[in-house]
């Protein structure tokens, strides 16, 4: 035998063994127990809410006394309802409408600013760009309530606390929104488009004006669904900045909450606002979030693809 025979014969590996058992772990298997986990996963998020849908159906009686995935009335409902616009010489009304300017007003100033401000970092080279995308990534990895704080002091030199803009002009700073959009001006757009407006005679803003703003429906429906979700759900900023009747919906939820004789013994509230007026203002809160996720999931989904179809290619 040569010497290249036995190198041969030493860098071939044995041949596999096969004695005849089965893994247990096979495609049935594996099948099941991802049914088994998405199921389990199912279960543990929709039972808080379908609980919370037929408990507003419920009594304060009901609600301790009946099976909890019972249906009560609808009459509850309406009872729940009244005792909610009487709360506090309807607060509530005034709860709702401030989330409302909150929301719309962090939306608007948030699409203006991250919009130009993606696209010039997407498509210009300038000192101190790198620095700016650095700076943005670690404002995403910063708690939002870390920032709380510094903000109540800047607002108070500026004389806004108080004042709905001392909760709209920090919503209005959105870095996700920076980098996603920089990150859709730069991949999924092609910049030959920006040089051509230039060659024509355009303008940097006839450029962003004309051509980019256009092309930019996108970008603008992420940062616009991604804002909703922070300013609607927003508690810690105006909790801290607002008071009285110019809070919002989930600051009011927790001064409800805390008047609700089952949950606090002690409050001097009136019995007819408790457990029914919590839960039915609990809905009320979450109706527009899931309002929002069905009606925009379509056109946020396909946002989404243009976007990863940019990074792909």
């Amino acid at each position: 035998m040569t010497y290249a025979m036995k190198t041969e014969s030493i860098r071939t590996p044995p041949p596999e063994i096969n004695t005849g058992k089965k893994s247990p772990f096979g495609p049935a298997t594996a099948r099941a127990v991802a049914w088994f986990v998405l199921l389990a996963w199912a279960a543990f998020s929709l039972i808080p809410i379908i609980w919370l849908l037929l408990a507003v159906t419920k009594s304060n009686a009901q609600l301790q006394n009946d099976f909890p995935f019972s249906f009560g009335s609808f009459g509850n409902i309406s009872t729940a309802w009244a005792n909610l616009q009487g709360y506090d010489g309807g607060v509530v009304a005034d709860w709702i409408g401030n989330s409302v300017l909150l929301t719309v007003g962090g939306i608007f100033l948030a699409v203006i600013t991250t919009v130009p401000a993606g696209y010039a970092l997407g498509t210009r080279e300038f000192p101190g760009r790198k620095a700016i995308l650095m700076v943005s990534l670690l404002l995403m990895l910063v708690p939002a309530s870390a920032l709380v704080l510094p903000l109540f002091l800047e607002m108070t030199t500026l004389g806004l606390v108080g004042h709905p803009l001392s909760v709209i002009l920090p919503l209005g700073v959105f870095p996700f929104g920076i980098y996603m959009s920089f990150i859709y001006f730069s991949t999924t757009v092609d910049k030959d488009i920006y040089s051509a407006a230039r060659l024509d005679g355009c303008s940097e803003f006839q450029v962003f004006l004309r051509v980019a703003v256009p092309l930019a429906k996108p970008i603008v429906v992420l940062i616009a669904f991604f804002a909703f979700m922070r300013n609607w759900t927003e508690y810690f900023l105006p909790f801290v900045m607002l008071g009285g009747p110019q809070q919002p919906l989930p600051v009011g939820l927790a001064t409800l909450a805390s008047n609700v004789p089952q949950l606090n013994p002690l409050s001097a509230q009136a019995a007819d606002v408790g457990l029914p007026e919590l839960i039915l203002a609990t809905i009320i809160s979450m109706a527009p979030v899931m309002i929002v996720l069905i009606v925009a999931q379509r056109t946020v989904l396909r946002s989404a693809d243009l976007m990863g179809g940019g990074l792909r290619g």
